[in-house]
C-alpha cells in the first residue's frame, strides 16, 4: 500500500527510467544465465544433438538389406527388449531374469553390477516405497542390429520416476535411449551388458495446484540430460552415475562400443575408461 502510494508521487519520467533499469537488469541476467548453461552442455548449445561418428556398416537392420528370416530374427531380439518396461514394472522378476544370460552387466543411473545384483535392487526400491523412487518405463521405438551372432538393440523410452519431496508428490520424466548389447549363444539370444544415455528431463507435481522450490544452482551442477533426476537420487540417498548424458563424449565412447561389439571384439561395459568387469 505505502509503495503505491509512494509510486504514485514520483514523477512519470522517473518512474519511467526505473522501469527501464529493472528490465534491462532482469534482461541482461536472463542472458548471463542462458550464457552459463551454454557452457556447461559444451558446444555452445544446452543439448547439442550431431551425428555419432562410429555406426555398424556391416550389420543387418531395419529391413534395409537381408531377407524375412532376418527381419524375424530382429524382430524376436526387439520382443525379447521390451520386456524390460513390461516385466520389470510389473515385478515379473522370472520373466525378467528370462532375458539376459547369467553373465550380463547393468548400468542404470541408480545401480550398476550384475543381472543378479540389479534385480535385488530393483527389489528392494519396490519394497521401500516412497523413501525410494517408483520407476516405470514407456517404449516409444526400436532399431536393432545384427551381424552373426551379436547384436545391439537402441530403444526410444521416456523414464517416469515419483518422489515424494518436501511431502509433495513429484514426477520426474527422461528422456532417454536404452542401449542392449545381445549375444547369440546356443540357439538363444540373450542381454549380455545394458546400459543408457540420457537426452533430457523435467519434474512436475503430481498435483497441479502444489509448488516447490529447488536449489538452482545445485541441480544445474548435474549432467544437462538428466539433471533433476540425478539431483532427485541424490537426495534419496542413492548417488547417481554421472557419465550417462548424451550431450557428453560418453556418447561417442558407447557408440564405438556398440559397434566393437557388432564385429566381436571383446566390449567393457563401462563407459568412463575405468572398466568394471574384464570380460563376459
Amino acid at each position: 500500500m505505502f509503495r503505491l502510494a509512494f509510486s504514485a508521487l514520483r514523477p512519470a519520467a522517473s518512474r519511467s527510467i526505473s522501469s527501464t533499469l529493472r528490465s534491462t537488469t532482469r534482461r541482461e541476467a536472463a542472458r548471463a544465465f542462458s550464457t552459463s548453461l551454454r557452457h556447461q552442455a559444451g558446444g555452445g548449445q544446452l543439448y547439442p544433438v550431431t551425428q555419432p561418428p562410429h555406426w555398424p556398416s556391416e550389420a543387418s537392420r531395419n529391413n534395409a538389406t537381408g531377407t524375412d528370416a532376418d527381419a524375424l530374427e530382429r524382430f524376436k531380439i526387439r520382443e525379447l527388449c521390451e520386456g524390460w518396461g513390461c516385466y520389470r514394472d510389473a515385478a515379473e522378476w522370472e520373466n525378467y531374469r528370462s532375458m539376459f544370460h547369467d553373465d550380463a552387466y547393468i548400468a542404470t543411473s541408480w545401480k550398476q553390477g550384475s543381472i543378479d545384483e540389479f534385480i535385488k535392487a530393483s527389489k528392494d526400491g519396490f519394497a521401500r516405497g516412497k523413501e525410494f523412487m517408483y520407476i516405470m518405463h514407456r517404449i516409444i521405438g526400436q532399431t536393432v542390429d545384427v551381424q552373426g551372432p551379436r547384436a545391439v538393440s537402441k530403444m526410444k523410452v521416456t523414464i517416469t520416476c515419483r518422489f515424494t519431496f518436501d511431502n509433495i508428490e513429484v514426477d520426474n520424466e527422461a528422456e532417454c535411449r536404452f542401449f542392449f548389447l545381445l549375444e547369440k549363444r546356443e540357439g538363444k539370444w540373450g542381454i549380455c551388458f545394458f546400459t543408457l544415455l540420457f537426452d533430457k528431463d523435467k519434474m512436475i507435481p503430481v498435483h497441479p495446484g502444489r509448488t516447490f522450490d529447488i536449489p538452482e544452482k545445485v541441480v544445474m551442477k548435474y549432467p544437462s540430460g538428466y539433471r533433476y533426476l540425478a539431483w532427485l537420487e541424490d537426495e534419496i540417498s542413492t548417488p547417481p552415475k554421472l557419465d550417462l548424458n548424451s550431450h557428453g563424449p560418453e556418447r561417442d565412447i558407447l557408440y564405438k562400443k556398440c559397434k566393437d561389439w557388432l564385429e566381436g571384439k571383446v566390449v567393457k561395459p563401462n563407459l568412463t575408461g575405468t572398466d568394471v568387469i574384464e570380460s563376459w
